[in-house]
């Protein structure tokens, strides 16, 4: 027998053979398991893969466009219809998404050839934001919100695409997008003499001069006064408001395609005598329309809007502090007149200082509105007032 010495280690030919035979073994294994595992993962990603394919994803809402016919002689107003089916949810969203701009404010027209036809005047839809106080005393940022009911529709209609695409004679396609926010939760904003009867009860808690039993008389009283007015107010139309930081998500939404057609202007045949103006004779023209009646101008003025007017307005007070230093200006408040013409959420957009903002801020809570009309109807509205400090005015 042949001895190989490495060492302290002894190791014969059968031993090597034997090693190798448990290397192979186990190289095998190895390879079995790795195929196992491959297979394993092969058969997953395919059952994956079938099950995408088997889910359909459920639409938020459907956006559907239309225009009443397709073929439009130049210089026609050619309208729009959208139509927002919801799905089978309900949505809290901007209103400003489903006002009649805001909806299609992203609108796209491409003629025949495929380009892009480029907007003359943009749609816009403003989109404000504002403090508003809940239930309990606290201001929150808000967007004006909207709750869009589940399988319900919303029908709007811009009267002429022409007002802000210039389209020449030839034909045209176009399509609509929605890129639809959707928010958590919504708030809205207590009445306000609600929100002062609140503010009056906390003060009353506060005071250490008032106690027990005539404290609780007190507090009962201005629930009491509370209740009434909520139970006025039950049946009013409320605005609801969006928490700016409630947002969920996004959902982009697009609408189907439209075909139009502006014809171009049709020329008098040849040979046809043009007359002036002034050769038409007077039974050639068409009778004069008939003068407006005062129900017409009454409905006329009722969807007009109105912008808010002082009732009553308090002077500001010159401080005594910009007096003597000789300082003045012209200070710019933002502020919210709220449908019952109370000036609300009050914002200095000036900086003079001296007491200056504090002054015109004085005044203006003193001061009352008639509130702003649209429809024939008290809304509320945020505007900008200025207050004028002059040298000269001082004393």
């Amino acid at each position: 027998m042949i001895f190989l010495n490495i060492g302290n280690l002894k190791i014969t030919p059968k031993f090597i053979a034997i090693c190798l035979v448990l290397s192979v073994v186990n190289l095998a294994g190895c390879l079995g398991n790795l195929q196992t595992t491959t297979s394993q993962t092969q058969t997953e990603t395919g059952e994956t893969a079938s099950n995408a394919e088997t889910e359909t994803p459920t639409a938020l809402a459907e956006l559907q466009i239309s225009t009443p016919k397709t073929n439009y002689a130049a210089n026609e107003a050619i309208p729009l219809e959208l139509n927002i089916q919801n799905g089978k949810f309900d949505l809290l969203v901007p209103f400003f998404s489903l006002a009649t701009r805001g909806a299609f404010t992203q609108i796209t027209v491409t003629d025949a050839n495929g380009q892009t036809i480029k907007p003359k005047h943009l749609i816009t839809q403003e989109n404000p934001q504002k403090y508003v106080k809940g239930s309990d005393g606290k201001s929150t940022r808000c967007i004006q919100g909207f709750e869009l009911k589940a399988s319900a529709n919303q029908e709007l209609k811009l009267k002429d695409i022409q007002k802000y695409y210039q389209l020449q004679p030839g034909t045209y396609t176009l399509t609509l997008a929605i890129e639809l926010e959707v928010y958590k939760e919504s708030i809205t904003e207590e009445h306000p003499e609600i929100r002062e009867l609140r503010q009056d009860m906390a003060r009353l808690q506060k005071d250490p001069n008032l106690q027990g039993a005539a404290k609780q008389d007190a507090l009962s009283y201005y629930q009491e006064q509370i209740k009434f007015i909520q139970e006025r107010q039950k049946d009013a139309v409320k605005d609801i408001y969006l928490p700016v930081k409630s947002l969920r998500g996004k959902a982009s939404l697009v609408s189907n395609g439209i075909t139009v057609t502006v014809e171009p202007e049709t020329k008098a045949p040849t040979g046809q005598i043009q007359r002036k103006p002034s050769e038409i004779h007077k039974s050639d023209t068409a009778s004069p329309k008939k003068p407006l009646e005062l129900k017409d101008l009454v409905a006329r003025r009722a969807d007009e809007w109105v912008a808010p007017k002082y009732k009553t307005k308090v002077d500001a007070k010159y401080p005594k502090s910009a007096k003597e230093a000789e300082k003045g200006g012209k200070v710019t408040l933002q502020v919210t007149i709220d449908e019952n013409g109370i000036p609300q959420d009050i914002v200095a957009l000036t900086k003079l200082g001296f007491g200056l903002e504090e002054a015109a801020i004085k005044a203006l809570k003193k001061s009352t509105f008639h509130p702003a009309m649209k429809g024939g109807k008290p809304i509320s509205t945020q505007v900008k007032i200025p207050f004028s400090f002059a040298i000269t005015n001082a004393n």
